[in-house]
């Protein structure tokens, strides 16, 4: 039951967040979006700062903690970045307001918490630059940076427009096939030529 409330009340910030900025957003909506009493949500959360701070660090510790899974993992390095691809954006279609949520807000809390934020988005990008670098080994990637297409590929992924994307997909799975080709195609290492 407490479980089931504080699910309800995550939900309703993340919903909150995600149209308005932090500073428009008033614990009265959140309790009220998960329909529950003002006196209930300060039960679980003291603060909205202290609300929000779990939203961003529990979403940025998820994908770093599946990175990191599927980092170490036997397969080679076009699988682990299918297996990448196929997860962030799953996620990201599940949860398409979540990149609303970090985009309108991160910078409105605190610059410690800013930076928090960005050492734990520099991990996903070391996380993400483990694979590159085997990629880069296998033959597969171009031999540039590692952390540099590790953030590129990222940015890709996590770019603002990923709502519009699916928004409008008929097919998902088409539009994932259509990322990571797209994606593959700008790190692969094969040249590739106009037809003669």
């Amino acid at each position: 039951m407490a479980e089931d409330t504080r699910n309800k009340i995550l939900e309703s910030a993340v919903e909150l967040f995600s149209k308005s900025n932090y500073h428009a957003v008033s614990m009265t909506e959140i309790a009220n979006g998960a329909d529950i009493s003002k006196g209930t949500l300060y039960w679980y959360f003291d603060s909205k700062e202290e609300l929000f701070r779990e939203i961003a660090v529990n979403g940025m510790d998820y994908f770093y903690n599946q990175f990191k899974r599927i980092a170490q993992t036997d397969k080679n390095s076009e699988e682990k970045i299918n297996n990448l691809i196929q997860f962030v954006l799953n996620t990201l279609v599940k949860h398409l307001n979540m990149l609303d949520v970090f985009r309108n807000n991160v910078e409105l809390i605190s610059n410690d918490f800013k930076n928090n934020i960005e050492a734990k988005h520099q991990k996903n990008i070391d996380i993400v630059a483990e694979i590159i670098k085997q990629g880069i080994d296998e033959g597969l990637i171009k031999d540039e940076k590692p952390c540099d297409i590790s953030t590129m590929l990222l940015s890709v992924l996590f770019t603002p427009h990923t709502n519009e994307l699916f928004e409008k997909a008929e097919n998902k799975e088409s539009k994932i096939k259509f990322i990571y080709d797209f994606i593959m195609n700008g790190i692969s290492r094969k040249e590739h030529h106009d037809a003669e």
